[in-house]
């Protein structure tokens, strides 16, 4: 299965320090900077080897380049969660993370910001084995398939 969260985020006491809020609906603003969190749940017997995640994104939405040295506290937590490297490849209208291997739970977080204001229907996040293209996975009941951007 796969999930997909975006979480606003919003300035900490310390430089490159964020706390989270919670998107209600599926309203977004240009103003905000936000954390698009994806997470794969895969059971399978063998591990998923070499997949590629493709996540859409509206029209002037940019996945941020860098994440260096910034801190996330996750509502309900005390303790900041560093950013690990984002790793992805640009695609028009979407980002694509490759995955060597998929196995129980992959969590993946990158910062995303919106540029171009409007309604968009978004298709949903899916995987696909590299090596069997017929196995493609799809985001159950897309949560964001219909986001508006102001």
């Amino acid at each position: 299965s796969i999930e997909r969260h975006l979480v606003q985020l919003t300035p900490g006491d310390k430089a490159l320090n964020f706390g989270t809020q919670a998107i209600t609906g599926t309203e977004v603003s240009t103003n905000t900077l936000y954390l698009d969190e994806l997470v794969v749940k895969y059971s399978g017997k063998k591990p998923l080897r070499y997949a590629l995640l493709e996540v859409p994104l509206p029209p002037g939405a940019d996945v941020e380049r860098t994440t260096w040295g910034i801190e996330i506290t996750f509502a309900g937590s005390t303790e900041p969660v560093v950013l690990e490297k984002a790793q992805n490849e640009e695609g028009q209208l979407s980002y694509a993370v490759p995955l060597e291997q998929v196995v129980g739970e992959v969590r993946l977080r990158h910062l995303v910001r919106f540029g171009q204001k409007g309604l968009f229907q978004l298709p949903a996040v899916r995987l696909k084995d590299m090596y069997n293209p017929a196995r493609t996975y799809y985001e159950q009941a897309p949560k964001y398939g219909s986001l508006r951007v102001n």
